[in-house]
């Protein structure tokens, strides 16, 4: 398999984490950004959280899972950062959450 196969792998096993609490991508509610995959196979990327107060576990929960997603498709994440979404990127992520809320 080629580098740029196995980077086409990382970055498909990242767009497919789940939200734990909704049923559907972090990639799609716009939480999951600016992932890139380096030569050398390591992960960088972006979590824009909609609002300030997200528990730890939550947070945690979805940068252990995308960290294990990129270790099974031969990656290795090295660094996440964080910011807050704007309004309107912010209703949209509440209109996604109120369609595909797990309960």
């Amino acid at each position: 398999m080629t580098d740029n196969n196995i980077k086409q792998n990382i970055i498909d096993a990242l767009e497919s984490v789940e939200h734990p609490a909704i049923a559907t991508t972090l990639r799609h509610l716009g939480i999951l950004r600016d992932h890139v995959v380096t030569d050398d196979l390591t992960v960088k990327l972006t979590l824009m959280l909609p609002f300030p107060n997200i528990p730890d576990n939550i947070r945690d929960y979805m940068v252990n899972s995308l960290a294990a997603a990129a270790q099974s498709a031969g990656g290795q994440l090295v660094e996440v950062k964080q910011g807050l979404m704007n309004d309107e990127e912010r209703q949209s992520f509440l209109t996604i959450e109120q369609q595909n809320w797990r309960g």
